[in-house]
């Protein structure tokens, strides 16, 4: 066997053993980290009253985010972490890298928009408890859309066989990314639960980039499935049936 052969599959040994658990813990710890940092935002320090702002609606959609991230770290994420190959295809690092820094650049506006909900109220009127039933109602069947989805990709990267097939079943039968529809309305619901105007930018900011993230995906998509992902897209939408 020539070195280079022997360098191959010592590479390759290497990139199935990378190991899954602590990568799952560390999803988990994020999301507690998350909701750590979300309970000391809205806290009123120095209050006689210190969780007045933990009411109904921002309590309950503090919820909703824990269960999406506890199940993303301990299905979807479980399966896409099992090889560093398949972390580059899940997470879509092989496509479109600048994922990451949408992420980075999103998680201080999140933490503005709970500082507005529980101290500065720049635009008070947006307050209005049928707006918060609204979206706290979006955000449960966005979670809903979120845990659907991540299940069903957590069986279609487990194995290189599930992996190699195209996945058009469950939530992917009805729509071509759920997945980006449930992060829009959860997107959607966010600003309206916490009653923040900067919730709307961010909302924004958001659909941009899920737009260029779709618009990745599918070229993508078609290069490693060819005809069968265009007959797949022809009869399916690709955020919302009948609209787009």
């Amino acid at each position: 066997m020539s070195a280079s052969r022997t360098a191959e599959r010592s590479e390759e040994r290497l990139d199935a053993a990378t190991p899954v658990a602590p990568a799952v813990w560390a999803a988990v710890v994020l999301t507690l980290f998350w909701l750590a940092a979300a309970l000391g935002c809205l806290r009123q320090w120095g209050s006689r009253d210190p969780w007045a702002r933990l009411d109904l609606y921002s309590g309950g959609f503090l919820v909703l985010g824990a269960i999406a991230g506890m199940v993303q770290a301990t299905t979807f994420f479980r399966s896409a972490v099992r090889s560093r190959a398949v972390a580059a295809e899940a997470l879509g690092l092989n496509y479109d890298p600048g994922v990451l820094l949408v992420v980075v650049l999103t998680e201080p506006g999140k933490i503005a928009v709970l500082l507005d909900y529980a101290h500065w109220h720049l635009v008070p009127a947006l307050e209005q408890p049928a707006l918060q039933r609204l979206g706290l109602v979006l955000g449960a069947a966005g979670t809903g859309l979120l845990v659907w989805a991540d299940r069903w990709l957590a069986r279609h990267f487990a194995t290189d066989a599930a992996t190699a097939t195209l996945m058009t079943r469950g939530p992917y039968g009805l729509i071509r990314h759920p997945r980006y529809a449930s992060f829009l309305v959860l997107g959607f619901a966010y600003p309206l639960v916490f009653a923040s105007i900067l919730g709307w930018p961010l909302w924004l900011l958001l659909l941009a980039a899920i737009v260029h993230r779709i618009r990745r995906e599918e070229a993508h998509m078609h290069e490693l499935f060819g005809a069968a992902y265009d007959r797949y897209t022809s009869e399916t939408a690709r955020l919302v049936p009948g609209v787009y």
